[in-house]
């Protein structure tokens, strides 16, 4: 009865584990070039500095760093949307007023207004 029990907490553990990288899962292709079907975020203007890429919806505050450590939340200044089908919405906080920001398929980096800059804290397609 006790391997029983140590072999479901096992299971039990690796299921946690497993489930715990979900948040940070999505990383777009892995590549640090942002490629077609990628929603890329870079920490400077331009595309400069850190990036961290998506294929999917994110809540930023969970989605961990840019490819260079730096915190991702609340530290991006500019995008890429290279998604095959639609554009995305970035919406920003710590404003009174939580504005959202459109960005339609682009081939080239779009630098964030005044009000969106290093305010990043969710994105989602279409």
């Amino acid at each position: 009865m006790t391997t029983r029990i140590a072999g479901m907490l096992g299971a039990t553990a690796v299921l946690t584990v497993g489930l715990a990288g979900v948040a940070n899962a999505d990383r777009g292709d892995g590549q640090l070039a942002c490629n077609s079907g990628e929603i890329c975020f870079a920490e400077h203007a331009n595309g400069v500095g850190g990036q961290r890429h998506f294929f999917y919806n994110a809540e930023h505050s969970s989605a961990g760093n840019f490819h260079n450590g730096v915190r991702f939340f609340h530290n991006a200044s500019s995008m890429n949307n290279r998604d095959t089908e639609c554009g995305v919405w970035v919406e920003e906080s710590g404003d009174v007023v939580n504005d959202k920001w459109l960005f339609l398929r682009s081939s080239g980096w779009v630098n964030f207004a005044y009000d969106l800059n290093d305010e990043n804290a969710r994105h989602w397609r279409c």
